[in-house]
């Protein structure tokens, strides 16, 4: 039966579970707004009356962490409990079928935006009339909650055919929130306390290409950067290589809130392996992309992704990968075994390189850069650093003894794939410190304690963090990832 919408939902919870990449947050914020505005009130999964698995289709292995977790939301859920299974997952139209059964709606990731009618007609509420300003799955809208660092959605999609990356087949192709309705949705994050924006698409330089904006991203941040001076820090993620990227860095260079960090998916540096992965293969240019932005910004932190056991990689070829880490020492390096997808030009590819064989090459890399990673932050012991605070909690020592810590990042470290830095005390969420660094290990930063002069090694030390961020952090584990924790593939 359906009934008219006055309190129906009023009286209704909802929980969201974001599994996946930042773009996925940035579509679960875009649904709890919806939700909220339609009158239902965000809770636990246990006492929601309607749980959303926002899903990452991207591996086989998130698909399956996908799987597990909407199967145990729909085996334990209680009686006029609802499930939806939405996102990245249910776009792929061969895995449909594997999402479990007895799921209520299925919602792909490009239709996000009707989640409010779909949870209206779970309880038998009539659909509402599109809301103004409604822009398909680039619908610009305000956060119910805006912490100290947030993610804005400059465009979804791509335009590559990269020959391993099932994305195209997930999203489309790319397109591009307008410039206003970027910078309308970063000043209101801005106005409600948030003090660092990233930008992330699917090909963030490719920004505003598919509406004939020429030089879309670095007119764009030149934009943020003139409109909003009260914006502290302005980042951006999944920066493609290409030419357009040398007019990006000079506008970082000009302006003091765009962060000397560049986030550069290489994914590989032998220039045969990337020519059958349909990736940038020009040795020469990549190089002289590196080269320009640690020229024009000195203090630059750089970021970068490799797959390693890709078919047909000799051992040779992964060396020359190995020699291009260990010479060009990046700050931050992620590393991933290659992982077939059904459906994608590398999956017909012959010459498979065993999965043994394929995590070697990886943990080599991650050892070399684990190295790197320590010589650089202990090169930091000693200097002054503005830290942005997003948690706080206890540290204790082997002793038993409880302080009160905090943990934040530096302009070096992007939100949940770089390190962080440990601040004696309990400093307020949101709020810029300045600290001189102590201690260092590969990933995080530990700052001097001035109240104390006992030197207690923070490896033996076990931090318990509240979860008292402004913002919502729920992560690919449902219960949400400890704040202090650092991962390998992740760095």
């Amino acid at each position: 039966m359906i009934v008219e919408n006055e309190t129906l939902l009023k009286r209704r919870g909802f929980h969201i579970v974001t599994l996946g990449c930042s773009k996925n947050r940035v579509d679960s914020d875009g649904m709890d707004t919806l939700l909220r505005q339609r009158g239902l009130l965000p809770t636990t999964a246990d006492a929601a009356d309607v749980v959303i698995v926002n899903t990452c289709g991207f591996l086989g292995a998130a698909r399956a962490e996908s799987i597990e977790a909407i199967g145990e939301l729909v085996n334990g859920r209680r009686d006029g409990q609802r499930v939806i299974a939405a996102g990245c997952m249910p776009a792929l139209g061969n895995y449909q079928n594997d999402i479990p059964v007895g799921v209520d709606h299925i919602l792909t990731t490009r239709e996000w935006f009707k989640i409010g009618d779909v949870v209206g007609g779970l309880f038998g509420e009539l659909p509402q009339p599109e809301e103004a300003g409604c822009d398909g799955m680039l619908t610009t809208f305000s956060r119910a909650d805006a912490g100290p660092s947030a993610y804005v959605k400059v465009a979804d999609g791509c335009d590559h055919n990269c020959a391993f990356c099932t994305i195209p087949s997930i999203k489309g192709r790319q397109l591009s929130k307008r410039p206003l309705h970027v910078i309308q949705e970063i000043v209101d994050l801005v106005a409600r306390g948030t003090k660092e924006i990233v930008l992330v698409a699917q090909d963030t330089i490719r920004y505003g290409a598919d509406f004939g904006m020429k030089d879309g991203l670095p007119h764009l941040l030149e934009s943020i950067a003139e409109q909003v001076p009260n914006l502290p820090w302005v980042r951006m993620l999944y920066i493609y290589p290409s030419p357009l990227t040398l007019k990006m860095v000079d506008v970082l260079a000009r302006y003091d809130s765009l962060l000397p960090y560049l986030d550069m998916p290489l994914q590989h540096a032998d220039k045969d392996v990337l020519r059958r992965m349909n990736r940038p293969s020009d040795p020469v240019m990549t190089m002289r992309l590196i080269e320009h932005a640690r020229k024009s910004l000195p203090d630059l932190a750089m970021r970068t992704t490799f797959i390693v056991g890709y078919p047909g990689e000799t051992d040779r070829q992964f060396g020359r990968l190995l020699q291009f880490v260990e010479a060009e020492e990046f700050d931050h390096v992620g590393v991933f075994t290659y992982s077939p997808e059904p459906g994608t030009k590398a999956a017909t590819l012959d010459d498979v390189v065993p999965a043994s064989v394929a995590e070697e090459r990886r943990n080599a890399v991650m050892e070399a850069q684990q190295k790197i990673s320590l010589r650089k932050n202990q090169l930091l012991i000693g200097t002054a650093q503005k830290v942005l605070i997003e948690a706080v909690g206890e540290s204790e020592d082997q002793r038993g003894r409880v302080e009160p810590i905090s943990v934040g990042r530096t302009v070096r470290h992007a939100p949940e794939v770089d390190g962080m830095v440990f601040v004696p005390g309990a400093h307020q969420i949101g709020e810029f410190v300045t600290i001189t660094i102590g201690e260092a290990s590969p990933y995080d930063l530990w700052a001097e304690d001035l109240s104390s002069n006992d030197e207690r090694p923070r490896d033996r030390r076990r931090v318990r963090m509240e979860r008292r961020r402004k913002e919502r952090r729920q992560t690919a584990n449902r219960n949400g990832r400890p704040v202090p924790m650092a991962t390998l593939a992740g760095t």
